[in-house]
């Protein structure tokens, strides 16, 4: 019988944010430490023949933890600058190229990417000096896609070796941890990672994605003498880079899981959301005399030995009420922020704990106290006012979409109309997105009660209900919003929410088509799997992945001509969603 999964899901924009700082980061880690670390020269492009592998797998670490709860975390990590986003992919390529022709000996699939190596190096190449220059979609994924194959015939170079050259041995082993208790728990991680893909992933782009392919692949795995945690992360890679065509969906480590921490908008690792949200999203019932259209705030799910769960709070808690607030009417995103304390004033001084008001599945009511941790997120937001004589425009610069984007955001509004702004310009170029939630509710700032934000996708084309905004928008001055081919993922939300409702114009340059929805799962040892699970839709019902957003202008227009442009624009109608 196959175990029940805890799915704990908050939904994220997609990880699309350059190739040092996104999906492919973990494969230009582990090619650097083979430079650096585990080759007798050092450093690229003249290595030696020698590969000390042990010293590969002692570059891997491993927790354990005796529960499962995969954590659905909503974030972006932050981009790096386009230069170095480009020294570093120039340093992937020189590493692949150096071992390509050893890995292709091994694998013949790997020489399948050759080709894509090639482009890829003569377009740095002839990049380089141009810090205007941009990396292509198409080339950016298909190299994300050829190092994840290499690095899964490098595991596979690792786990042969391993497992015929006697006295051989791993980290984990030699830290001292039992073999039995290792094993077993490499075993449950291949499994719980199988199920989870064959349950949540969504083959966005039709890579031709089967499931009893990705079946075979997870048997072929188990046959493997799978001893320690890197032997299973290993095999994991490897079915992933075989079963899936998605650069997106991978494998993180308890480091890497660790490190996307800081995007929890609760600030006490609890996800939130409605009771339509949390049915869809974990695959749960409701508690009897519940369903899913009624109002109210769920726990959906949290991080494994966070604040909130150490104080009681569980999957399928009822949130009632915020130390002496009651949440009746609010969303989940305005109850996450009240519990981190990020609606309270800045100069504020926030409480040690925060109390949590929740009704348990068996329907008592208690409050738990909640220890709230000391964290410092830097502010996105960079703000002034722009005096052009008989305009005052403010001017906002959102460099991405953390936890503190809403709420800075909004503070910059209030701040500068204060100061006089008649009219604002929001600037998202070079934004390579962040929190899916964030996204939406910086365009809810902007919009009027019952505008459609967003439309999400999942398996089998099914829409998921819009996001819609409630209440009146922050301000109705003029809006412009500017934009380039590295305005992305939780960027275009914002984009083509507020243009899709005739609510600003966009100017500059085409973004760069993010579309695609991940979600982040905790496995049982403190390690991860990102997965693709949903894709979204502007109002309009527009698919811009891969196509991005066209701008409307691309130099800034004449104030009438911006106006003219909303004055012929259509709202779409709930009828067409």
């Amino acid at each position: 019988m196959r175990p029940h999964h805890i799915k704990s899901p908050v939904q994220y924009t997609g990880l699309r944010v350059g190739l040092p700082a996104g999906a492919v980061a973990p494969a230009l880690h582990r090619l650097a430490v083979l430079s650096n670390h585990c080759l007798p020269s050092r450093r690229p492009p003249s290595f030696g023949s020698h590969l000390p592998l042990r010293d590969v797998l002692c570059c891997q670490s491993s927790r354990s933890s005796s529960e499962l709860n995969p954590w659905h975390q909503s974030a972006d990590i932050p981009a790096c600058g386009r230069n170095v986003q480009q020294q570093l992919v120039a340093l992937g390529l020189s590493l692949v190229m150096t071992l390509s022709p050893a890995l292709c000996a091994f694998n013949p699939a790997t020489a399948q990417q050759l080709p894509v190596m090639d482009c890829a190096a003569a377009t740095l190449a002839r990049s380089a000096g141009n810090p205007d220059a941009e990396v292509s979609v198409q080339l950016e994924e298909s190299l994300m896609q050829a190092l994840r194959q290499i690095e899964a015939t490098i595991d596979s170079v690792v786990t042969v070796l391993s497992n015929s050259i006697p006295g051989f041995v791993t980290a984990s082993s030699a830290a001292g941890a039992q073999p039995d208790v290792e094993a077993e728990s490499a075993v449950n991680l291949v499994q719980e990672v199988y199920e989870l893909v064959a349950d949540n992933y969504l083959d966005a782009r039709s890579g031709g994605f089967d499931p009893q392919r990705w079946e075979q692949l997870k048997d072929q795995a188990l046959q493997q003498p799978l001893r320690d945690s890197p032997a299973a992360y290993r095999a994991i890679r490897e079915m992933l880079a075989k079963g899936t065509s998605d650069p997106y969906t991978r494998f993180i480590t308890p480091e890497e899981f660790e490190s996307m921490r800081k995007y929890d908008v609760t600030g006490v690792g609890l996800h939130l959301g409605t009771a339509e949200e949390f049915v869809r999203k974990t695959g749960l019932r409701l508690p009897p005399g519940h369903d899913e259209s009624e109002e109210g705030i769920w726990v959906v799910g949290m991080i494994l030995g966070s604040p909130a769960q150490t104080a009681g709070v569980e999957q399928g808690d009822q949130l009632l009420g915020i130390d002496e607030m009651q949440v009746d009417g609010q969303s989940p995103f305005q109850a996450a922020s009240a519990i981190s304390g990020g609606d309270a004033e800045p100069e504020s001084i926030l409480e040690p704990t925060v109390r949590l008001q929740v009704r348990k599945r068996n329907g008592s009511e208690t409050a738990l106290a909640v220890n709230r941790p000391v964290k410092k997120i830097m502010s996105p937001v960079e703000a002034y006012l722009d005096d052009r004589g008989s305009r005052k425009v403010g001017v906002i610069k959102l460099s991405g979409f953390n936890a503190r984007a809403q709420q800075d955001v909004a503070q910059a509004v209030k701040a500068l109309t204060k100061q006089g702004a008649s009219e604002f310009t929001l600037d998202v170029r070079d934004n390579r997105g962040g929190l899916y939630q964030e996204g939406a509710e910086v365009a809810k700032l902007f919009l009027e009660d019952g505008a459609t934000v967003v439309v999400t996708e999942g398996r089998g084309h099914v829409r998921n209900k819009p996001l819609l905004a409630h209440g009146p928008a922050l301000t109705r001055a003029p809006l412009t919003v500017l934009i380039n081919q590295q305005s992305a993922s939780a960027s275009e939300i914002f984009a083509g929410a507020v243009r899709d409702n005739c609510r600003a114009i966009l100017v500059g340059k085409r973004t760069f088509g993010k579309g695609l929805i991940q979600s982040v799962y905790e496995l049982s040892d403190g390690s991860g799997m990102v997965i693709t699970n949903g894709k979204y839709l502007t109002p309009a019902l527009t698919d811009i992945d891969r196509e991005g957003i066209a701008p409307d202008f691309k130099q800034q227009p004449s104030p009438e001509a911006a106006a003219s442009r909303l004055n012929a624009c259509l709202v779409p109608t709930k009828a067409s969603m």
